[in-house]
């Protein structure tokens, strides 16, 4: 699975909820807009460049899962406290890393 074949449908099954209201619809689809803008920032890869790789799906999920449950997840580049999954996936296709 690629992550631009993530949809409402889907995140609403994978976080096991059962017929979500309009609004957290929405909530998902600003939630995944914001995962994939997370992966591409930190790995310096394109759109284009991260459906190559269907493990970054697993981390743009792990991403939205994160985002979900807590509802205010946050990023402090000085002290990243990235769950250890996304990290380990993401640093395997980091281009900008110096």
């Amino acid at each position: 699975m690629k992550v631009s074949e993530i949809n409402t449908d889907y995140l609403s099954t994978y976080l096991k909820l059962d017929d979500p209201e309009e609004e957290t619809i929405q909530e998902l689809e600003v939630m995944k807009m914001a995962a994939v803008e997370l992966v591409k920032s930190y790995t310096g890869l394109t759109e284009t460049e991260i459906e190559e790789h269907e493990d970054i799906t697993i981390a743009a999920l792990v991403l939205i899962g994160d985002m979900y449950d807590n509802r205010n997840m946050y990023l402090d580049y000085k002290n990243t406290k990235l769950n250890k999954t996304v990290m380990l996936i993401l640093d395997m296709y980091s281009v900008n890393l110096l």
